[in-house]
């Protein structure tokens, strides 16, 4: 056994005693660069404001180590920020002097890391380069090495300081007492919250996440709106209405990279389509009417495609804009400006599959069909919708999307229609509503950043739709094999933090979907609808939202005999 120096040993052991009784033991988060290995499932690009989750480019990626830092230094920010009342009286230690490499202290303590290993900062233990340091951060790796000479001693290992490396860091102490103070509370704060949110926590692997929206509805008009060579005769006689739904989404990781979603929805909110205004093009987005009963809105799992790709399995409503970006930076109270016809007839059960290629190029493909719990039609057998697109991102200023999608449905007006429910009867139902029909569609969107705050979107769908059956109706006859073309477009645009930070106006202008050439010459749209809506989505709180809005509809239906329809909007959103 070695021989010691009584006094040394006297010494030592009196001032652990004091460390391992003054000073808590400091997370090892704060030096451990290589303390969180595995990513999580994030955006790789997102060119535009989402519109709630839709709109997004999701992939799979690892979150560098960096990025984690800068989140876990923002939260200790925080956390300090709502510490107990006695730290009012501590010096605010960010405006002090920095601690440089020239310092005695910064030396000093260089030697004792080195000497004691008591920093684990790289993988030799010494400080990462000779950079200045903020005295928060100096006391921060002194307050680590304090704990560990303490436990050492303690535990009478055979790293004993000698005198001198003790009375170094009596000094040490005594220079940045205020500093090992305000690192003391905060830790305290931070273990009192870890705590209560233990104590607290939904799950160990299950986040909860809620929405509340308020709708105040009103519409203008005169007369329902008709279709081509019908005459209207009843009068648009609506009130305002007070309608309301509530979200609740609950994501469960078991990886840490992949998620099973179950969003439970509820709701009284009339769509304000055709059974109000005559006229689907009058359409809201969001619109969820249960009845108020709760319903399974959505079920789906994902996980990831190698390292750059997703695949997401849903037996209930999935819908391929959760995954493929749909470049539409509006965040719309339409239905038809929510995003392009090409994915509104995309929906229900199947499966979804998206690859980032490179930095500007991905793909993906998605499956989806309204029949996949119906067992005499089963996934393939009723209503389908097979989609594939290609995206490309040169720079993070623009994007382009290319669109095939392939539809057939033995009774399209009893499942999802060729445009998704958007546009003209004739659109939606260019060969009746019980005529088997299938449809090519393309579609091309795009999204332009012309600065931080402003950005411009748009899209055109063309549709060419066949009749798998032969169409035969009161007032119509047609043959197996016949063509309808139904084009669309959209001009979009979205300015943010205009008034308040977190506040988004959007403006969307477009042509509705419309049949310009049918076989069926009876099905054919005359004239031209055009679609005008501006919304302002204000932030009251963090939580709390506000969106006032209107949309006009001209010559609803595509016909000129009707009247001009407008729709008032004022939306509550709470989130929690």
């Amino acid at each position: 056994m070695k021989k010691m120096d009584i006094s040394v040993i006297i010494t030592s052991v009196i001032l652990s005693g004091n460390l391992l009784t003054a000073w808590p033991v400091l997370a090892q988060t704060y030096f451990n660069s290589n303390s969180i290995k595995e990513g999580n499932l994030s955006n790789t690009k997102n060119l535009q404001i989402s519109s709630e989750n839709q709109n997004q480019l999701t992939s799979v990626s690892d979150d560098s180590t960096s990025k984690i830092s800068e989140k876990l230094q923002v939260q200790s920010e925080q956390l300090y920020i709502s510490a107990p009342p006695e730290l009012d009286e501590i010096v605010n230690v960010n405006q002090l002097q920095d601690v440089t490499p020239d310092n005695w202290a910064y030396e000093a303590l260089r030697n004792l890391v080195e000497k004691y290993q008591c920093i684990s900062g790289d993988a030799e233990g010494h400080f990462n380069g000779n950079r200045a340091m903020t005295r928060y951060e100096f006391a921060a790796a002194l307050d680590n090495c304090l704990q560990k000479l303490g436990r050492s001693i303690n535990s009478l290992s055979n790293k004993i300081a000698s005198q001198e490396d003790l009375a170094v860091f009596q000094r040490l102490q005594t220079e940045f007492a205020e500093e090992l103070k305000a690192i003391t509370a905060r830790i305290d704060t931070l273990e009192y919250k870890t705590a209560s949110i233990a104590d607290r926590q939904f799950s160990t692997t299950t986040v909860l996440r809620g929405l509340a929206t308020f709708n105040l509805i009103s519409t203008f008009g005169d007369e329902k709106s008709v279709s081509p060579g019908s005459d209207s005769t009843e009068k648009i006689d609506t009130n305002t209405t007070l309608s309301s739904r509530s979200i609740l989404t609950l994501d469960t990781s078991f990886t840490g990279k992949d998620r099973l979603r179950t969003q439970l929805v509820a709701g009284n909110v009339n769509n304000f389509g055709s059974s109000v205004t005559g006229t689907d093009m009058t359409r809201l987005s969001g619109s969820i009417n249960t009845g108020n009963d709760v319903f399974i809105g959505t079920l789906f799992y994902e996980f990831p495609l190698g390292d750059r790709g997703i695949v997401a399995i849903a037996p209930a409503a999935d819908f391929p804009t959760r995954i493929f970006p749909a470049l539409n930076p509006v965040s719309s109270i339409s239905n038809f400006g929510a995003e392009s016809p090409i994915y509104s007839f995309a929906f229900g059960s199947g499966a979804v599959a998206y690859y980032q290629f490179t930095d500007t190029l991905a793909a993906g493909i998605s499956y989806l069909t309204s029949s996949g719990d119906n067992p005499n039609e089963g996934l393939f057998g009723g209503q389908y919708t097979a989609l594939t697109q290609v995206t490309y991102t040169p720079s993070d200023k623009i994007g382009l999307a290319f669109t095939y999608g392939r539809y057939y449905a033995p009774e399209p007006g009893a499942t999802i229609n060729v445009t998704g429910s958007k546009g003209s009867q004739f659109a939606q139902l260019p060969f009746g509503d019980n005529t088997p029909t299938s449809s090519n569609a393309f579609g091309l969107q795009f999204t332009y950043k012309l600065s931080e705050k402003l950005i411009l979107g748009g899209w055109t769908s063309y549709f060419n739709a066949r009749a798998e059956g032969s169409p035969s109706l009161s007032n119509f006859n047609g043959s197996k094999g016949d063509h309808a073309d139904i084009w669309s477009w959209a001009i979009t645009a979205s300015l943010a933090d205009l008034g308040k930070l977190g506040s988004q106006l959007s403006f969307v202008f477009g042509m509705p979907p419309k049949v310009t050439d049918n076989d069926v010459i009876e099905r054919q749209d005359q004239d031209t609808s055009l679609h005008f809506e501006l919304s302002y989505r204000y932030p009251v709180t963090d939580r709390i939202s506000i969106t006032p809005g209107f949309l006009v509809i001209t010559s609803p239906e595509h016909n000129a005999d009707n009247d001009t329809v407008w729709i008032g909007l004022m939306q509550t959103n709470f989130s929690f």
